[in-house]
């Protein structure tokens, strides 16, 4: 198994990242996400660097747990997204992202070079790569 102390976020990260907006409705984000294969879009704020929240879909299915689907139309991503975004550094070790993923209760965390993103690390990026033969 890969040594988790020496792989680092970067190492495991996925590099495609697809954007929203606090704004954009709820339904028309769930779909984009449905569209590309994908569990998260990453909220951008009002500056380059400002990342203030993450939208995914559990976010989404828990909403539904308790609304019929037709809230989706209404709705706004800021209003289901977590907020803050839970970001770790690029150079972070796999383990300490482990931990900080449990601690925080997410799945997926954008990946930062200072304040620029670089891409998302999910449990299920860890999960492939810890079962990868070194």
């Amino acid at each position: 198994m890969n040594d988790l102390h020496r792989l680092r976020a970067r190492d495991v990260m996925n590099k495609t990242v697809q954007w929203t907006t606090a704004t954009e409705n709820l339904r028309a984000a769930a779909e984009r996400m449905a569209a590309h294969g994908i569990r998260a879009l990453l909220v951008a704020g009002d500056e380059p660097s400002d990342l203030p929240g993450i939208v995914t879909s559990k976010d989404i299915v828990n909403l539904l747990g308790s609304q019929d689907p037709a809230v989706l139309d209404h709705l706004r991503v800021g209003d289901v997204m977590t907020r803050p975004a839970i970001c770790v550094p690029a150079q972070t070790n796999l383990r300490d992202c482990i931990n900080l993923m449990r601690s925080c209760g997410v799945r997926r965390m954008p990946v930062l070079d200072g304040t620029a993103v670089l891409g998302v690390l999910s449990t299920s990026d860890v999960f492939k790569r810890a079962l990868q033969p070194q």
